[in-house]
């Protein structure tokens, strides 16, 4: 080997052990932990030291939550969708003053029976009564034509009944509303008194002929006049300011020399209040 060679081996070697050397002391020479002061160097001067850190982080954040609501007196609101119906008229029960008509057919009975047979009947009557009235007042006329009794012909000239009746007029609070809300039914009992008047009426007279028949006296041609009573009952159903109505009743009389003498007038009418 050169001694070029040689020499430049032992210079690197050198360079070396003395880079070795100066790191070795390095890491082995004391730190000082005091703190070093910083005052100012001279009068108006001021020393300011500026440091700025910059922090970098990323949290990742998870939640998971259940709730559990228990509701005690909790308030619920609703809200509803109403619709107005038509407006309904209020319903008018008939009552007050009223005037009505009727026709029908009379039977006789008892003095008037045997001479004369059923005929037809007309009535008109006027009264006053409350719709939720148990008591009215009503005054009527009742017109009875009879007819022929075939054995008892001869007797009969064209009869003809007139009866003026005043009387009280009881509804009985039964049933008012059985055909519905917009109608109302009445049962009632009426009666009074009455004034018969009459013409070319036949009238069995007390006692009999000889032959054990009975015994009738023709009617006379002019009116004759006797006073009386009544008392019948009937139903009606009304609605609005209308009433129809049927009723019956027994009209009597008794002259001095006959059995008591009756009619009894069947009539179907209408009232309007």
């Amino acid at each position: 080997m050169s001694l070029r060679y040689t020499t430049k081996y032992l210079a690197g070697a050198a360079a070396m052990l003395a880079l070795g050397a100066s790191m070795a002391i390095a890491q082995t020479q004391p730190k000082s932990t005091k703190r070093i002061p910083i005052s100012k160097e001279a009068p108006g001067e001021v020393v300011t030291r500026v440091d700025t850190v910059t922090v970098y982080r990323t949290d990742t954040l998870r939640l998971s939550r259940v709730d559990t609501v228990k509701m005690q007196g909790a308030t619920v609101y609703h809200t509803d969708t109403v619709q107005m119906a038509a407006p309904v008229r209020p319903i008018r029960l008939p009552g007050g003053l009223y005037f009505g008509l009727g026709g029908g057919v009379s039977a006789p009975n008892g003095a008037l029976y045997n001479p004369n047979s059923a005929g037809p009947s007309a009535q008109a009557q006027l009264g006053w009564q409350g719709a939720k009235n148990l008591l009215g007042l009503r005054a009527d006329v009742n017109y009875a034509k009879p007819g022929e009794d075939s054995r008892w012909s001869s007797f009969q000239a064209d009869p003809e009944i007139l009866n003026f009746s005043a009387d009280a007029k009881l509804n009985l609070p039964l049933f008012n509303h059985i055909f519905g809300q917009q109608h109302r039914f009445n049962l009632y009992g009426i009666g009074g008194y009455t004034h018969t008047m009459y013409k070319n009426l036949p009238i069995r007279v007390d006692g009999l002929n000889a032959d054990g028949s009975i015994i009738v006296a023709t009617g006379e041609n002019k009116w004759t006049h006797f006073n009386g009573w009544n008392a019948g009952g009937g139903a009606s159903l009304g609605w609005g300011s209308t009433e129809l109505f049927l009723e019956t009743r027994v009209l009597a009389f008794h002259p001095d020399n006959t059995p008591q003498a009756r009619q009894m007038p069947f009539v179907l009418g209408i009232n309007f209040y």
